[in-house]
């Protein structure tokens, strides 16, 4: 009888397995397979965004940009100047509605995500090859251009897809600044992006400046460079507050005590124990109608009042947001739609439970990394939970950093089932993603 007669029926399947890893140990064919990805999904959710045409969805952006372009400033409803969102994404969605129309210029927004979305798999395996473990950052990258809650995100007018793509941005010119010959043209764009975070984002600055830490002992110069860009990028935004507001503040102040005060009223509560009286909601919404500058100095008190006087209920109530920040928002639970299992609950739970799985292994390879990945999902988490996580775009805005601890343990499986097929000795194959 011959070998091919004794030949296992798993054989084909082992045979590609061996092909995929094997592929997968050469970087410049990894490369060229992120770039099919990319392009790949590109079509793809061009194409699901021009036939299909989902209802773009909007938020206090479109609001802010419908006053830009009707040459009333950064405006929004009747509350005249506003602080309720950072300065780039209105004017970015403002720019749009002057180009293509309103409300053409929502699709073309889309479109724009989605793009960005799309080149989201090219950052992700970039970073992982600076780091040393490509094969990782390539799963990675596959990863996102599969996760459907990142598809469905583009369709939304606000900014957590220009925001991931920045701070994916941001992680690759911070590797590449620590060997680039010339470090200042990395740090000249990185200073733009910090100060940019801090108007639009500013629950990822302690993150960024932490980050920094990277930097080599011989680059710390450049640090100083990051700041001054930064301040200078700050500088407009902090005068037009300090002149309309009497409050030089470089970030978005005005929603985060509109956020945090609505969060303890029934309608956003995460549960009713942490609902204040009907007299407080009363209170709040005669704020909400007065002119944002007569309104924040009362916010301000309030806020400040409730911590003060349910500190311990704040405190409980942080731990609880904490665990909603890692499910579901209260507003979608009972929401067992078809799309929305598969959009978003059947993501989280694999993504969670591979994120586990991943993430020891991880450490192992990059002990740095892994440590500045759950930096970031403990600074996420907390900033959210002491303010308030009703809606589900917060945790995207870190969801993608998991995946690289989610890839971690995907590769790990695909050893384990190489070496299941051929044993230990068959070559570096069966080796980790660090080589």
């Amino acid at each position: 009888m011959t070998n091919a007669e004794h030949q296992s029926p798993r054989a084909p399947l082992h045979a590609r397995l061996r092909g995929i890893l094997t592929a997968m140990e050469e970087e410049p064919r990894l490369r060229r397979a992120v770039l099919m990805i990319c392009i790949v999904a590109a079509l793809v959710r061009c194409t699901f965004q021009l036939v299909v045409a989902p209802p773009v969805h909007t938020a206090e952006d479109y609001n802010i940009a419908r006053h830009l372009l009707a040459g009333e400033g950064f405006s929004y409803g009747e509350h005249g100047p506003t602080t309720i969102k950072g300065p780039f994404y209105p004017a970015l969605l403002a720019l749009f509605l002057a180009l293509f129309g309103d409300p053409q210029g929502l699709q073309a927004v889309a479109l724009f995500q989605h793009l960005l979305y799309a080149a989201l798999p090219w950052l992700l395996f970039r970073i992982g090859s600076e780091l040393g473990i490509p094969r990782i950052g390539a799963l990675a990258g596959l990863l996102f251009a599969l996760h459907p809650s990142y598809v469905y995100n583009a369709t939304v007018a606000e900014n957590t897809a220009v925001f991931v793509f920045c701070g994916a941005l941001w992680g690759l010119l911070l590797l590449r600044s620590r060997t680039a010959a010339r470090p200042a043209l990395k740090a000249l764009p990185m200073g733009a992006l910090l100060g940019g975070f801090v108007l639009e984002k500013p629950v990822a600055v302690p993150l960024l400046i932490a980050s920094l830490a990277v930097l080599p002992r011989g680059r710390r110069h450049l640090l100083g460079f990051i700041v001054i860009v930064a301040a200078l990028v700050l500088l407009p935004w902090s005068i037009r507050g300090a002149l309309l507001f009497g409050d030089p503040t470089p970030t978005r102040t005005y929603s985060a005590y509109l956020t945090f005060l609505y969060s303890w009223t029934p309608e956003f509560a995460v549960h009713p124990r942490y609902a204040l009286s009907q007299e407080f909601v009363r209170r709040l919404d005669s704020l909400y109608r007065l002119p944002e500058s007569a309104a924040l100095p009362e916010m301000r008190r309030m806020a400040l009042d409730i911590i003060r006087q349910h500190w311990g209920l704040w405190l409980e109530r942080t731990l609880v947001h904490a665990l909603v920040y890692w499910w579901v928002p209260p507003r979608y639970w009972g929401n067992f739609s078809v799309e929305f299992v598969a959009v978003r609950l059947l993501p989280v739970v694999l993504l969670n439970a591979l994120t586990v799985l991943g993430f020891v292994r991880l450490w192992r390879l990059r002990r740095d990394f892994a440590s500045l990945l759950l930096l970031a999902l403990l600074c996420f988490t907390v900033g959210y939970a002491l303010n308030h996580v009703v809606n589900i775009r917060y945790k995207l805005e870190v969801e993608w950093l998991q995946l690289y601890a989610a890839a971690a343990a995907l590769e790990a499986l695909l050893l384990r089932l190489h070496r299941a097929a051929y044993g230990t000795s068959s070559g570096a194959t069966a080796g980790s993603s660090s080589g």
